[in-house]
């Protein structure tokens, strides 16, 4: 059965907490659980005042709320059943549950409510039922115990239990006390024992070795009769001791008490029966002696002399008993004599103790007597004394009880005010948090708002100046400044930069920097601007010269040799490393006990680890105190015997004790040493650790060896060339992994953290009060959560101050940060965290596994063979070499081919001796030195693997020693080098952007210059001014005269041909300004300027060229142990233009290190000071030369660029092909002097003949191929009389070999340098040639306009006379005057003004319009008038209905009212205003008047919901406050749903008044009926007005209205089938015809949410003015719809009151209900009752008015 209802209430009921059957006594015990059922039934309302606790009070307010219930479901429930619940009574609860389990299923099945079972309910029994309540509560407060008496029960029993507990403490160390001496005196027994035993044992051995060692002569017998007295003495004694035992046994009966003598004789017995086992051991040790001796004896004799010895030892051992026996008589007697002493003794006392007892028993028993009375007496004080200090306890008890009470009373009051001001204060620094965001915020938006405002009028403003032609570069530089935050306007002037510039000009020169190095990134990489054309796109970036980085590296790298790293630390490889972090109270420390238990990983408190230093420091140091040291050595050995976690504890306590913060370094160190402490098989986990960017980046540093902060910077030592790279180098170590696999952040908010500290501090309260005493753990428990508590704001502010950056750290530069949202429960936490920790050990095994795979498979990549080397002799390899010396280096440049070329003739005779040699050695000396090494060379046939290029990857570079100087001269050489050539072309791109700039401003100003120009005044307007006068004072009579208008036509021809002069002159003008900006010089000057910095680039790649090749030449010469040349002084040099065209003399040409090439000018000098009559020839001439110049021009700047060009690329050449025909030059002499060697040898070694055979060699040598018929393959006879040449040894042919190896990977350099070289100047070529062109053109264009504008200008002004002309024709013929001025303004003819020389008359205005009142409808006017009475009388909008008729009345039957009101408002009758009132009334006896005016101000459009929505959101536009009101002004700016008439007709008549505008009068009175007068200006709550808009004649329908107004969604109403035809007639109606706005629904009808405060202003629209006259009813009102709208809302799962849909909300069926009964929105039809009162007064005829009536 319990595990049925566990099941139901889990499964189906789901309670707050699960219910398991062994707790389901305990958990129901308290009747909270209990009314949560009935709650989730809908039964239980007031389930919000149940408590959880288990306290008495608690327990007694449940029991008390659950029996109304209990018994409306008919469930069996009395006191009794109660208090065996709170009892936790077996069975109890579980009966109690299946009651309510069938009562419930019953309830669900017959589907009724809880208020629909009370409504059921007769009201007799439900009046018993109330009583039978009342008794429940009364006794069942009689059964539950006070808290206070259970809580001193408590008390008593936890001391009772306390004392036991002391007593049973006590007896058991008495027990264990007692029971250590009787183990003590045990052993000491045991061992006096074993003591006497050895000593015996020992004795024995001894004698035995003496009897066997001493041989007894046996004595004679003694006398017998001796004996037998000295027996019978004995016997005698004995006799004598055995009759006074028996009278001593006899006496120690009768006197039971304090005798010694029977401990005496005990002694005595002991002591004999001790000696007769002493004669029985020695009679034993005797007999063991005896038979030794025999054995001893019985060896050494024979048989006779063996007899007699055994006879004599016979007679000796008998007589040793005899002796023995002798000895143990003597010391009998000597015992029975000491015994009679004692007896004797003993009889004495005895005698003197009888003779003293009678007189003292008398006095005892007295004494005795007295004693038991005074016994007796104390007995009696002393329980009356305990019974008194019970009292005083109990009372002093109860005192202190109520004493702790009250304080922990008043300590709970203050905590929560504590926690009140605690939160206060968090949301006060929440504010300022958000303040301070948002401030940031706005600075950053604000900041960048301004960048894209100066970005968007620099482009505006460019745009003007290039006419909407921006540069691209342009773009890309403001781009460049508005991604860096810098600002695109200049700010301050930095070409005369002081010694200490300001902060303006310090932007400037940052900006200035930001371009340089943009600039300079683009022209290394070809990018950008510095791209190549789509015609040249095969020319790409140069490839890098590996020859040269790599001649570079090593160079630098021998200057500024690299230092080594310190090896990382070694830790073992963990399974899982992490951390978890979070706010205080954010479950972390609960988290990591859980994992330490369950996933059997390491925690590491940082906490925790501080105490475990400073205890095993204090440990430690009390070990040293207890050894013996000397002082002097006392420090050395107690700093030597401390380990390093007692040091770091000692280092810790030192920082505590002088109140200072623990360092971050000490705290790493710590977790450090803990982290190696570590097992490697658990892993560990850092418990809230670190908790600043700086313990990050030290723990970082200390786990890994690598220091975040100096992985930017790099030593100077390291620095790496900025022109070339080496493949070779080594590369940067990659960043080692994150010191932690992951960062775990336990995320919760500020609110959260403050309520489980108070949550915790309640707990801790709790267990105070249930147990007063609580160990040291506890209470440093409870004191570190007072100090949080006093430090929670400070630590919540610390971690979002160093969050951010900790964030960025794990998650931007690590990637290890996983979020988990701690706000779940406890359980679920766990679940989630252990989840992420297992998937990262998961991850970590993976990746382990992955890096295992690799190293195999590499293990077995090197097990393979590696690729053949060159295997090549050293003959292959020379006539390798040669071979390749053979090709033609490759250049693209258009260099003449013909070079002279010296090492033809060298090349030919080494190839030529080479072949003698081979082929002489082949057939004549097969086994001499030459023809082995001539057999080991690999077969003609045979083709090897090509030839390693110098500079690819397997080539390998040569690394011979060098020289010291060598390096410490080249390296601060290469760095000069590479500085210049960067600011070099820096400065020169930053003056090509100037040039670019001042071309833009220069051309903008030319145009504009000229449009000024243009638009000059001139002096037609005068002219024609003088000419209008003349022709306007013609006299009247003469203007139909032919002869005048002759003359008049005559007069305006003048006017036009002098006008069209003054045209032509201005033409010309403009033409001779615009040949003077063609002819300014300024644009051949700028032109020159820009050739002259793209000239300076081509110098910059070439002296970057001739440095390069300088480096390497002193390079490999340094290798080759020779000493470098020295440079040569004059370096090629490209000329430039003279812009200035200086003549200078030819020592002035030499001295210059800079030729200058002159500039022709680009026209010829025009006099431009011809006389006017010429204009038009010159212009043309002028225009003729211009274009002319301007092509000439162009066309001699692109060949001189082209020259120039030309002259570098061949100037880089010849550089080329002079340092290889030095080399071959050098090798020639070297192979000559080596020639000469070997001929001296050779004359040494031969006769006469091998000398002349050497000099015809010689000579043939010396001969140059001058013959073309000598060729490769011509056989010659010199090689057959030369002799064999010396042969080479190993280490001549490796050092041959190596400088030709060396040779080829220096001409290599120097052919990548060419290459690169020679692209980069063709690339300046092309972009040299496109600015220049751009220039011109742009130029031309800027012409072409200036042309266009003034040939537009001057047809313009001709026009304008011929419009004049003709005007002033029109008039002479219609002989009229010209009444208006006459304006001829630059192009433009108009007529000034339209003012009439004779005004028409002023038209006689219409009367004003006049308001009548048509049908039943009330005027404008009576209605304010109305409106005032009402508002005098009632200011908040309720009136009575009693004061409403009595107002109506007074207005009816009086004088005062006849003008007031229309004729069929008179005719209402008493009944007529009582119906009026009840239908204005809806739930009290009040009438809203603002109702009322509404309903009779009709007829007015009633608006749609639609319309309504509208209008709300063009209110809530002008409302930026959101305050809810606006003002008149606003009012009208927005509008209503209608406007005024506008098909009004304004009659023709002027008499007849205008027409009245009803509708603008209805809206101006709109305002003042719901306008707030108090205010000033008044203002209008447009929510509460349209509000009374949403009035409908279905009620329903109202109210549905009436929530899309509220909510600001339109809310669909789900009309039923049988109302669905009169809702539409109606709205038809109202809308006159079918809305055709229905295409605008879904802008409106969006999901709304509702809130509490919403809906009761829908529900109390009119109720909420009810104070003026009733307020107690309306706040009844308002506290039932409160309450029944919280309880509506917590159903509906906001616990909280948040806002819920709409939807959600009319579905519950209290809202509904409440719906349909809502009468509020229903909109009055008064005519219906002007209509039935007309009706009336028709069929009765004389009706009884109001005006009958006398009051």
């Amino acid at each position: 059965m319990s595990d049925i209802l566990c099941e139901w209430l889990n499964r189906e009921v789901m309670l707050s907490r699960p219910v398991d059957p062994n707790t389901l006594p305990k958990e129901f015990s308290t009747g909270y659980l209990i009314g949560e059922l009935l709650h989730k039934y809908e039964l239980q309302d007031d389930f919000n005042q149940f408590s959880q606790s288990r306290v008495a009070n608690a327990k007694l307010n449940n029991f008390s709320r659950l029996e109304p219930t209990l018994q409306l479901l008919g469930v069996q429930f009395d006191q009794n059943v109660a208090q065996s619940i709170m009892t936790e009574q077996p069975g109890a609860a579980t009966k109690l549950l299946y009651q309510m389990y069938i009562a419930l299923e019953k309830k669900k099945k017959a589907g009724l409510t809880g208020v629909a079972m009370e409504t059921m309910r007769p009201a007799a029994p439900a009046k018993l039922k109330y009583i039978e309540s009342t008794l429940y509560r009364e006794r069942l407060k009689n059964l539950t115990p006070r808290q206070t008496d259970l809580r001193l029960q408590q008390v008593s029993e936890h001391f009772e239990m306390k004392s036991k507990n002391m007593e049973a403490k006590i007896t058991r160390v008495h027990i264990v006390e007692q029971q250590k001496v009787q183990k003590l005196q045990e052993e000491q027994r045991v061992q006096d024992l074993e003591k006497q035993r050895m000593e015996r044992r020992r004795q024995n051995e001894i004698m035995a070795r003496i009897q066997a060692a001493i041989i007894q002569i046996p004595k004679p017998p003694p006398n017998r009769t001796l004996k037998a007295i000295e027996a019978r003495k004995i016997l005698k004694k004995k006799k004598e001791a055995e009759d006074m035992h028996k009278e001593i046994k006899k006496f120690e009966k009768v006197m039971r008490k304090g005798s010694p003598a029977p401990s005496r004789s005990q002694v005595s017995d002991s002591n004999i029966q001790e000696s007769l086992k002493t004669l029985d051991l020695d009679s034993a040790a005797q007999d063991i002696s005896e038979q030794t001796t025999t054995e001893l004896l019985n060896t050494y004799s024979e048989d006779e002399y063996i007899r007699k010895i055994q006879k004599r030892l016979e007679e000796d051992t008998f007589a040793q008993e005899q002796r023995e026996k002798r000895r143990r008589k003597m010391l009998m007697e000597q015992l029975i004599a000491h015994e009679a002493q004692e007896e004797a003794y003993r009889e004495e006392q005895l005698i003197n103790r009888l003779m003293r007892q009678s007189q003292q028993e008398r006095r005892i028993a007295v004494q005795l007597m007295h004693v038991r009375h005074e016994k007796e007496v104390l007995w009696q004080n002393r329980i009356f004394r305990e019974k008194q200090y019970e009292e005083r306890r109990l009372k002093e008890f109860q005192e202190a009880l109520d004493r702790e009470a009250a304080l922990a009373k008043q300590e709970k009051i203050d905590y929560e005010e504590q926690i009140l001001k605690e939160k206060e204060l968090h949301r006060k620094i929440a504010a300022e948090r958000v303040e301070a965001r948002y401030k940031k915020h706005y600075s950053i938006c604000r900041e960048v708002i301004n960048q894209i405002i100066d970005l968007s009028a620099k482009t505006g403003e460019y745009r003007l100046l290039t006419n909407n032609q921006i540069p691209i570069k342009l773009m890309r530089d403001w781009k460049e400044f508005f991604f860096n935050g810098k600002p695109l306007y200049e700010q301050a002037l930095i070409e005369p930069l002081p010694t200490e510039p300001t902060a303006e000009q310090l932007v400037e020169l940052d900006k200035m920097k930001l371009l340089d190095e943009k600039d300079y990134d683009e022209y290394k990489s070809m990018t950008g601007e510095w791209h190549p054309p789509k015609e040249n796109s095969g020319n790409k970036p140069p490839r890098n010269n590996n020859i040269l980085g790599y001649v570079v590296r090593r160079l630098m790298a021998i200057v500024y040799p690299p230092k080594a790293e310190p090896p990382p630390p070694v830790f073992p490889s963990f399974r899982i490393k992490g951390c978890i972090l979070g706010k205080l109270f954010s479950g972390k420390t609960t988290c990591a006990k859980f994992l330490e238990e369950g996933c059997n990983i390491q925690i590491l408190s940082i906490d925790t680890l501080v105490e475990e230093t400073i205890k095993t420091f204090h440990e430690n140091e009390i070990k040293i105190e207890t050894n013996l040291i000397p002082q002097e050595a006392e420090v050395s050995v107690k700093q030597n015997e401390l380990s390093i976690y007692a040091q770091l504890g000692a280092a810790s306590e030192k920082f505590l004790k002088k109140g200072k913060n623990i360092p971050d370094e000490l705290l790493v160190n710590i977790m450090v040493e803990a982290v190696k402490q570590t097992p490697q098989k658990r892993g560990w986990i850092m418990d809230g650790f670190p908790m600043t960017i700086n313990q990050a980046k030290l723990l970082e540093k200390a786990l890994t060896g690598c220091d975040p902060d100096d992985v930017q910077v790099k030593d100077e030592h390291s620095r790496k060339p900025l022109l070339v790279t080496d493949p070779t180098a080594p590369r940067d170590p990659p960043l080692p992994l994150p010191a932690f696999d992951f960062a775990l952040l336990l995320d919760v908010s500020d609110i959260t953290v403050l309520k489980r500290m108070a949550d915790s501090k309640k707990s801790t309260q709790d267990q105070q009060e249930d147990s007063d005493q609580a160990s040291d753990t506890e209470l440093k428990e409870r004191e570190k959560i007072d100090l949080i508590r006093h430090q929670m704001q400070y630590r919540i502010a610390g971690f979002r101050e160093s969050w951010p950056k900790l964030e960025k750290w794990f998650s931007v530069q690590q990637n290890i940060l996983v979020k988990v949202n701690a706000e779940i429960e406890e359980t679920l936490l766990y679940r989630r965290v252990k989840e992420i920790i297992l998937e990262e050990i998961f991850k970590k095994q993976n990746k382990r596994e992955q890096l295992e795979k690799r190293e195999a498979e590499k293990k077995e990549g090197t097990l393979t063979p590696l690729q053949p080397t060159e295997t090549l002799t050293d003959k292959n390899k020379e006539m390798e070499l040669i071979s390749q010396d053979k090709e033609p280096a490759p250049t693209k440049s258009k260099v003449p081919k013909e070079l002279p070329k010296k090492s033809d003739s060298f090349k030919d005779k080494k190839r030529k001796k080479d072949e003698a040699a081979k082929g002489k050695d082949a057939a004549n000396k097969p086994g001499s030195a030459r023809g082995k090494s001539s057999e080991d060379l690999p077969p003609s046939t045979a083709v090897g693997p090509p030839p390693t290029k110098p500079g690819s990857d397997k080539w390998v570079y040569i690394d011979e020693p060098l020289p010291k100087e060598i390096p410490e001269f080249l390296v601060p050489y290469w760095e000069m080098v590479e500085n210049n050539y960067v600011n070099t072309i820096k400065t020169i791109l930053r003056h090509l952007r100037d040039e670019r700039h001042s071309l833009i401003y220069y051309l903008a100003d030319i145009r504009n210059n000229f449009l000024n120009y243009l638009k000059r005044p001139d002096h037609k307007q005068e002219f024609v001014s003088q000419w209008q006068a003349d022709f306007n004072s013609t006299a009247d009579d003469l203007w139909e005269d032919e002869e005048t208008k002759a003359e008049l036509h005559q007069r305006v021809t003048d006017l036009r041909d002098r006008l069209w002069d003054i045209c032509d002159n201005r033409r010309e003008e403009a033409e001779q300004e615009r040949a003077d900006f063609m002819n300014d010089g300024w644009l051949p000057d700028h032109t020159g300027i820009v050739m002259n910095h793209f000239l300076s680039l081509m110098q910059v790649e070439v002296d970057r060229f001739q440095d390069t090749k300088r480096l390497l030449h002193d390079y490999y010469r340094g290798m080759e142990g020779k000493i470098p040349t020295e440079a040569s002084q004059e370096f090629t040099r490209i000329p430039l233009l003279d812009i200035v065209n200086v003549e200078q003399s030819g020592d002035q040409n030499k001295s210059r290190r800079i030729p200058v090439i002159p500039r022709r000018a680009s026209s010829p000098e025009i006099n431009t000071t011809k006389p006017k009559s010429k204009g038009t020839q010159l212009k043309s001439n002028k225009d003729e030369n211009s274009s002319e110049n301007v092509a000439f021009s162009f066309g001699m700047d692109e060949k001189f660029i082209i020259d120039t060009w030309q002259t570098a690329v061949f100037a880089i050449s010849n550089m080329v092909t002079a340092e290889k025909q030095s080399k071959e030059t050098e090798e020639e002499k070297e192979h000559q002097q080596i020639e000469i060697k070997e001929r001296e040898c050779q004359k040494s070694s031969q006769g006469t003949g091998g000398k002349a055979a050497g000099k015809d060699a010689k000579d043939t040598k010396k001969q140059p191929p001058k013959s073309p018929t000598k060729k490769k393959g011509a056989p010659s006879p010199a090689p057959v009389v030369e002799a064999t040449p010396v042969p080479l040894t190993p280490e001549e042919l490796k050092k041959q070999e190596l400088k030709h190896k060396m040779r080829r990977e220096y001409f290599s350099a120097l052919e990548l340098e060419e290459e690169a070289a020679k692209s980069r100047l063709e690339l300046i070529k092309i972009k040299a040639i496109a600015f220049v062109e751009e220039l011109v053109r742009k130029a031309e264009e800027t012409y072409k306009d200036m042309e266009k504008w003034l040939g537009a200008r001057f047809l313009a002004e001709m026009s304008s006379v011929e419009k004049l002309t003709e005007v002033a024709r029109h008039h002479i013929e219609s002989s009229t005057k010209i009444q208006f001025e006459m304006v001829l303004e630059d192009t433009d003819f108009f007529i000034s003004s339209e003012v009439k020389v004779i005004p028409d008359p002023v038209p006689q205005p219409h009367p004003p319009p006049a308001e009548t009142s048509a049908n039943s409808a009330l005027t404008t006017s009576q209605l304010s008038m109305l409106h005032k009475q009402f508002l005098q009388l009632a200011p908040k909008g309720l009136i009575p209905s009693k004061t409403f008729i009595d107002i109506f009345l007074d207005l009816i039957t009086l004088n005062l009212g006849t003008n007031n009101l229309p004729d069929i408002w008179l005719r209402l009758t008493v009944s007529d205003l009582q119906n009026l009132a009840s239908m204005l009334t809806v739930h009290s006896e009040l009438i809203d008047w603002r109702r009322f005016l509404l309903a009779a101000s009709q007829p007015w459009p009633i608006p749609s919901v639609i319309q309504l929505l509208k209008t709300l959101h063009g209110f809530k536009a002008v409302d930026e406050a959101a305050s809810g009101f606006v003002t008149h002004e606003y009012y009208n700016q927005v509008g209503l749903w209608f406007k005024g008439s506008e098909d009004l007709k304004i009659p023709e008549s002027p008499t007849e008044p205008l027409p009245f505008n009803r509708l603008e009068h209805l809206i101006t009175f709109f305002f003042t009926l719901f306008a707030d007068d108090r205010m000033d200006p008044p203002q209008l709550d447009y929510i509460k007005m349209l509000l009374y808009f949403a009035s409908h004649p279905d009620a329903v329908e109202g109210v549905y209205r009436a929530l899309s107004i509220a909510t600001g969604t339109y809310i669909h109403r789900k009309k039923e089938i049988s109302s669905c035809m009169s809702v539409s007639n109606i709205d038809k109606q109202m809308n006159g015809g079918p809305s055709g706005e229905e295409g605008e629904l879904p802008y409106y009808t969006d999901e709304g949410r509702i809130s509490m405060a919403t809906l009761l202003r829908v529900f109390q629209h009119e109720g909420s003015k009810d104070e003026d006259n009733n307020r107690f009813n309306d706040l009844q009102k308002e506290r039932s719809y409160n309450k029944n709208f919280i309880k509506i809302f917590k159903e509906l799962g906001s616990e909280d009151l948040k806002p819920i849909p709409i939807t959600l909300l009319l579905k519950h069926p209290f809202i509904q209900d409440l719906i349909k009964t809502c009468q509020e929105y229903t909109l009055p039809n008064i005519k219906l009752i002007l209509q039935r009162a007309e009706q009336m007064q028709s069929t009765d005829g004389e009706t009884t008015t109001s005006k009958d009536i006398k009051i």
